[in-house]
């Protein structure tokens, strides 16, 4: 038996270990960072009153990416918002490099922008895949864990979501005709 003590350092220690990816996952999601702030503390301290509910049938970073999903996906419900994804890209490109001329920065922003417009164009399924896939840099089989499907579920949406993406900024007006209903 643990005492108070032992389980308040393991707490600690999930926390200090996974806030940073969870806290990212949620911004990613979110789009707003103290909501994704108060989303990746719901999240561990769902987790810790969860904590006899983790089976060690998945990896912690699994099944505490699986609660933040199901927060953030409670909170979207709530808010309704379509456009969740504008300053992601901003908020989480890493740049390797030297700063860029400020022609190159205009073009990446844009580049970025139409990118993460298309991807919010798509469904909740299909977007969701192309975050946890090309942002968070999950498996196929991490990202079956953590929507609870399987994994040929999952390729099949990446697969959809690519070819979606695809035609989208190929045609970059195909989006705005499909919403005005002119296409």
């Amino acid at each position: 038996m643990t005492s108070a003590r032992e389980s308040i350092q393991d707490i600690e220690s999930i926390v200090a270990a996974y806030h940073t990816t969870i806290r990212r996952l949620a911004l990613s999601i979110l789009d707003d960072h103290a909501e994704a702030d108060d989303a990746a503390q719901e999240t561990f301290i769902t987790a810790s009153r969860a904590g006899e509910g983790f089976r060690g049938e998945a990896n912690l970073k699994t099944w505490l990416t699986a609660i933040a999903m199901n927060i953030c996906r409670g909170r979207l419900r709530k808010r309704k918002i379509r456009q969740r994804l504008q300053s992601v890209l901003q908020v989480l490109h890493l740049d390797g490099g030297s700063d860029p001329t400020p022609e190159v920065a205009a073009m990446q922003n844009e580049a970025d922008r139409r990118i993460w417009h298309a991807v919010g164009g798509l469904d909740e399924n299909h977007k969701m895949v192309i975050i946890l896939r090309y942002v968070h840099e999950l498996s196929a089989e991490e990202i079956a864990a953590v929507l609870g499907t399987s994994v040929g579920t999952v390729y099949s949406r990446l697969h959809y979501a690519r070819q979606k993406l695809k035609r989208q900024l190929d045609n970059p007006t195909s989006h705005v005709e499909a919403i005005d209903g002119t296409r």
